[in-house]
């Protein structure tokens, strides 16, 4: 039976040919998961470049770009456009709000890259390709009202990490530790968590407790939040080594 991984990989694969025939081509939008085993597959060829794009700064979704290192190239218009939204100051629409109103027109997640909240507007980019759709679509948010247009990619913003940072000392930077410090409970119940499946390492289902993480090292907690290793310090007195988290 085929895996979602093998799909994955032979979509780029399919992908690199293109690319190296006639310059470049792209994917859909990417989780970070997808991303990763792209990366991890594609880290030693050379016959098709590889990057990721989700049409601005900091994204979390983004399209795989191959091109030909020969003579390929893109041009980002050409891979995203970016629509803003507007409603009534009267009303509150968070991320879920906005996606699941985009759901329900029938549009598939991998066409739209991260939508941004602000205010009494959002943000996002997706496929030119539904670009036309959306804007004659795109009209309510449940019961909400919009008016939608447009953008240049310059206008969008830049997304940035909002973290509560943490400076403590753990005993290893075994990932069971590292859990424990930044969220205040027993070892145990770390180990609990890891071993129940519920616990990501950069993006990855991690099921060992005594798995080692590093700086940048990215660790999610389902339904509890997460974290990101900011830095490793030296070691105290009694052996325990310094640690700055980054808490989102």
């Amino acid at each position: 039976m085929t895996s979602d991984r093998d799909i994955l990989i032979a979509r780029v694969n399919d992908l690199a040919g293109k690319a190296i025939k006639t310059g470049f081509a792209a994917s859909k939008f990417l989780t970070p998961a997808e991303s990763l085993r792209i990366t991890r597959y594609f880290i030693h060829r050379k016959d098709a470049l590889l990057t990721f794009d989700g049409g601005f700064e900091g994204t979390e979704r983004a399209r795989a770009i191959l091109t030909n290192p020969d003579w390929g190239g893109y041009k980002r218009d050409d891979l995203f456009s970016a629509l803003r939204i507007m409603y009534s100051p009267r009303y509150t629409l968070g991320h879920r709000d906005v996606l699941g109103a985009l759901m329900a027109l029938g549009i598939e997640r991998d066409t739209i890259g991260d939508i941004i909240v602000e205010g009494n507007s959002a943000v996002f980019v997706c496929l030119p390709e539904l670009s036309g759709y959306i804007t004659e679509n795109f009209t309510k948010a449940g019961c909400v009202g919009l008016k939608i247009s447009a953008i240049c990619l310059n206008e969008l913003p830049i997304q940035k990490e909002e973290l509560n940072i943490k400076m403590t000392t753990v005993a290893s930077l075994r990932i069971d530790a590292v859990l424990s410090a930044a969220f205040g409970f027993p070892r145990t119940k770390s180990a609990e968590l890891i071993a129940s499946g519920s616990v990501s390492l950069d993006h990855q289902v991690c099921l060992q407790a005594i798995k080692e993480v590093g700086e940048n090292s990215l660790i999610s907690i389902r339904r509890l939040g997460r974290i990101k290793l900011l830095e490793i310090g030296g070691v105290s007195r009694k052996g325990r080594c310094f640690i700055k988290i980054g808490i989102y």
